[in-house]
Parts: structure tokens; sequence; C-alpha cells
């Protein structure tokens, strides 16, 4: 019997580019099926897609949870793989549509369970509410950029070309000997992306279960210098050459540069350590990628790296402030809406749709 798989991601960062969006590419296989909720702050989407996951893994399936990147507590989707089935919450900032309604996807309105005539009466504290909490937003995503900027050595200033190279070639001779060869006329593989963590209301949040579960052996991959996402990109694509699917995790505050990657297939995963207080899984092996880079023996450019990582630090720490800011008004706005919700409905309606899947 094969062992249950619970997996937990993100597919929205607050980043150096603002919200940073990967929903793109969620539920989008062949045969996928998503169903978009909309419904307004404090309407029950997270809860609604918690049930539905419950009752999933309790009958023994694969559940994917997607958590928000606003509060890490809160749920922004869950797709079951048995059933080629998904939910998101399609409300700002990762407003969704089906690809082709009633093909690929259909809407379900939560919002229906909000009585619209009552809550009107509470229109300028509801949009003073939702004003001040996208103000924090503001700040928070003006100090991620600031974090950003300074964030230099991770994406790679300190190093020459000869560094990537290095590590390239590192990760195109490991895969020699861990991956396969390619079947004859076999099709390349596919890769999705996925967030493993994020920078949200309650500091630095990393999905620590998630790789172990997928893979047996997780490398750790110094990363100080910018050689982590180099020697993963070279991995990834010799799987993808292979025909092996692949998971690209970009760093969430550095949407541009990898922070894991996945070969599932082969159980196969590796991470980045940035050497940044980041609470990572536990690896079986570290590969030493800082001593391929000549910035490992330059005194100039380890004090400017250790005087980069606390600039870094303080500004996102301080941009955690604000998102936690943001989240406080948030929850005071789900207050407001609580009262003209009808949250029997809300049940009923979770439960019918458990029903429905065969999930009861």
């Amino acid at each position: 019997m094969e062992k249950q798989l619970i997996t937990r991601w993100f597919l929205g960062s607050n980043s150096v580019r603002g919200f940073c969006s990967l929903y793109d590419g969620y539920c989008r296989g062949e045969g996928d099926f998503l169903r978009v909720i909309k419904g307004g702050p404090g309407c029950g989407k997270s809860s609604f897609m918690r049930r539905i996951g419950e009752a999933a893994s309790g009958k023994g399936l694969d559940v994917e949870y997607i958590h928000c990147s606003g509060d890490p507590d809160s749920l922004d989707g869950v797709y079951i793989p048995a059933l080629r089935l998904g939910y998101a919450d399609g409300t700002s900032p990762h407003i969704m549509d089906p690809v082709c309604f009633g093909a690929t996807g259909d809407y379900l309105n939560l919002g229906a369970f909000c009585d619209c005539a009552r809550s009107r009466g509470a229109a300028a504290q509801l949009e003073g509410l939702t004003a001040a909490y996208k103000a924090h937003y503001a700040r928070a995503y003006s100090l991620l950029a600031a974090a950003g900027a300074a964030a230099t050595g991770p994406a790679g200033a300190y190093l020459a070309a000869g560094g990537r190279e290095a590590a390239a070639r590192r990760a195109r001779s490991m895969a020699g000997r861990e991956l396969p060869r390619a079947a004859k006329g076999a099709e390349r593989g596919r890769a999705a992306r996925r967030f493993l963590g994020g920078v949200t209301c309650k500091g630095r949040v990393f999905c620590t279960e998630t790789l172990p579960a997928l893979c047996a052996r997780v490398y750790r991959l110094e990363g100080r210098f910018g050689l982590a996402p180099a020697f993963m990109e070279a991995m990834a694509e010799e799987a993808l050459s292979r025909g092996l699917d692949v998971l690209l995790c970009p760093h969430p505050l550095l949407p541009d540069t990898l922070e894991a990657l996945a070969i599932p297939a082969l159980g196969l995963g590796f991470v980045a350590d940035l050497g940044d207080g980041t609470a990572l899984p536990e690896t079986c092996r570290c590969l030493h990628l800082d001593r391929l880079s000549a910035a490992a023996e330059d005194r100039a450019a380890r004090r400017a790296l250790k005087v980069e990582a606390r600039m870094t630090g303080a500004l996102c720490e301080m941009a955690v402030l604000s998102l936690a800011a943001a989240k406080a008004l948030h929850d005071e706005l789900e207050a407001v809406y609580r009262p003209f919700v009808d949250f029997t409905g809300l049940t009923d309606a979770a439960n019918r749709e458990i029903a429905r899947l065969g999930l009861a």
C-alpha cells in the first residue's frame, strides 16, 4: 500500500516585485477541473476548502494544501490528485477564472451566504479597514523591494561566470550518477512551480515537511554566494531532458532564483541554504558549493556579505511588522462581516460538496 502524501505549498509570495503569483500553473493538467471560489473577507473560503481537504485525506487520498501568503494559517487552495480536482480562492490579489468555463472549471459563490443588504450599513467601516490594510501591504512591499536590492550576494553579485559554470558542471556530473538515461523516444519532462515558503505576517515560513514527503534524499546546497540556483537549474534541465518531471520552487523574496528542486519520480530533492536562519528540512548531505566561488576566499566579499545579510534581515523584519499590521486590520474587517454571514448555510454547502465527491 502506497504511503498517503500530504503536501503544503504557497502559490503566492510577498516578494521584491510585490505580490508574485504562480496561480497560472495551478490545476492546469490534462483532465484537471478547478472550482474557483468567490466571496468576501470572512465568508468562509478557507474553512470550506479545509473541510474538503480533510474529508479527502480522511478517505486516504493524497492532498495538496495551498497556504495564504498573507496568513499562512489560512488556505488559498486545495488539490486532490486522485479526483483531478482543485479549489482556489479566486479573489484579489490572486484573481482567477476558469480557462474554459464548464470544461476545465467553474465557480463557487460563497458570497451568496453573506447578507449584503445588511453589510451595506457598515460600508464606511468596511471601506476604511480595506484601505488601511492595503496601505500596510504597500509599505511592506516597499521594504521587501529594498531588502531585495540589498541581497546581492544570494543573487550572485560576487560571482564570476566561472563560478556558475563550476556549479553547473557539478550538477551535470551528479546527474550522470543519479539520473537514468532518457528512454528512446521519451518526451521531455514537465516542470511545475510552487513556493515552499514565504515572507508572511508570522515571519519567514518554510513548509519543512513537504520536500522530505516527496523525496527520500534531500541535499542541502550552500547558497550564500548564489551558486545553489545555478546548480539546481542545471540539474532540472538534466532531469527534464531525460523525461523526468520536476518541481521548481522559486525563492519567495527573490522569485527569479530557485530555493528548492524536487524530482519526485526519483525521490531526489535539493534545497538552498542561504545562511539566513530559515528553518530547513532535514537533509542527507550538504554540498559545499560556496567553495567553488573565489569570493569565498575574498575577505572583503565575505565582510560585505555579512553586512548585506544584516540589512536584508532588518528590512524583512520591518516588512513582517507591516504584514502583521495588515493581518490585524484584515481580522477586524472579517469581524465586521461576520454577523452578516450564514455560517450554518456555509457548513451545509461544504457537507453537500463533500457528499457530491463521495467523501462523506
